[in-house]
């Protein structure tokens, strides 16, 4: 993992309640991620994660909602949220400690930062 890739998602694990964070390929790959405790498979999030992403953007093509920000889905004990980061998509998970608007304002206002660390083609 790259140093600026490490620091980015290192500092996401840092905030309350935030348990895992991965930058996710379009084409559903792990890129990198700090996952709690082995409980989720990377590459299986990675396929879903494209997948879900996918069916947001023709609902939001469908109904004309616009581009997408950040989709949320809330569980029972988790919360997974998602953002297009050009060449990539950044997801976090975190159980319901959580507070969801600091969690969407990061992952707003670092989206620089990770394009960033993703490299050029960022």
């Amino acid at each position: 993992m790259s140093s600026a890739l490490r620091t980015v998602l290192s500092d996401f694990t840092r905030i309350e309640g935030v348990s895992g964070v991965a930058l996710i390929s379009k084409d559903g790959f792990p890129i990198e991620y700090i996952m709690p405790r082995g409980d989720v498979d990377p590459e299986a999030l990675a396929a879903m994660v494209v997948t879900l992403i996918g069916a947001a953007t023709r609902i939001s093509e469908e109904l004309r909602f616009g581009d997408l920000d950040i989709v949320t889905a809330e569980y029972r004990n988790n919360y997974l949220l998602m953002e297009d980061v050009g060449p990539a998509f950044f997801v976090v998970i975190a159980d319901r400690r959580a507070v969801l608007g600091r969690i969407r304002f990061e992952m707003k206002r670092q989206r620089d930062r990770i394009r960033a660390a993703l490299g050029p083609s960022a």
